[in-house]
């Protein structure tokens, strides 16, 4: 049940990421709280990833209440107060500021597959995820610079993404603190396949009339640039995500997640 934040966070990485989300206050916690005591797996038992799946699937179909017994706030919507996007490379480079960010959708996501594995104290866990819709909403500021022409823009926003198929791997290791085991995120990989992606907004140039052609022209090619951005924007993404994911994690012991033999 621990990892369950994982999920949403690295969904927020398809921006690109260094992102400032409003602040949370967790309270350590040394048990499942009795609702959920039946959800805890066995690390012993054949259909481990099945029985994490289960558990993971379950704190995702509460983002829309949250559970307050394990630290899981509302997250859908899911309020990021700020976003901040830099990136580079052959065809495209700039800064991009969002704010007030809302992400509703979340909630509907599917896990398909878990597959979770233990060796000594390394940990991997690779998922699977269907994602039916996500809609962002916020504000934008930017300072863009395409084939030597800089454009500046500020406005509001409106991303729709559809039928979006992700492949999340996590590479964790386990440690020990008074008496308990908890796991300590190292790596994380993170595949995206977005089925559409259709955006609205305003401020991006000064004449309607141009803001629609370029708003189209984003809509027509952004399959061109979207992984290319997630991948040049990884350095930043991947340490935020991380130090979140960790920070988490340290409140709720691995082992009375995934109970010992």
């Amino acid at each position: 049940m621990g990892v369950n934040v994982y999920t949403f966070l690295v969904i927020i990485g398809l921006s690109g990421l260094k992102f400032t989300a409003s602040q949370r206050q967790y309270k350590q916690i040394f048990e499942l709280p009795e609702s959920l005591k039946s959800m805890a797996c066995r690390e012993d038992d054949p259909a481990l990833s099945e029985c994490i799946r289960k558990g993971l699937q379950y704190g995702i179909d509460s983002f829309k209440t949250g559970i307050p017994g394990i630290n899981l706030p509302v997250m859908d919507p899911l309020h990021i107060d700020k976003v901040s996007y830099q990136f580079a490379n052959d065809l495209v480079k700039g800064k991009i500021n969002l704010k007030n960010i809302d992400i509703k959708g979340l909630s509907g996501a599917k896990l398909k597959n878990i597959d979770y594995s233990r060796k000594g104290n390394q940990l991997r866990t690779i998922m699977d995820a269907d994602i039916p819709q996500l809609v962002i909403e916020g504000n934008h500021r930017a300072d863009v610079v395409i084939n030597n022409a800089k454009i500046s823009s500020k406005g509001s926003f409106t991303l729709t993404i559809t039928n979006l198929v992700v492949k999340l791997t996590f590479h964790s290791e386990v440690y020990e603190r008074d008496g308990y085991e908890y796991g300590r995120a190292l790596k994380l990989n993170f595949e995206p396949n977005v089925g559409d992606m259709k955006l609205k907004a305003d401020g991006l140039l000064p004449e309607p009339a141009l803001n629609d052609a370029i708003v189209d022209f984003i809509n027509q090619s952004w399959r061109q640039f979207y992984k290319v951005l997630i991948a040049d924007a990884r350095p930043t993404w991947e340490p935020a995500v991380i130090e979140l994911l960790n920070e988490y994690g340290s409140y709720i012991p691995l082992d009375i997640v995934v109970l010992k033999n």
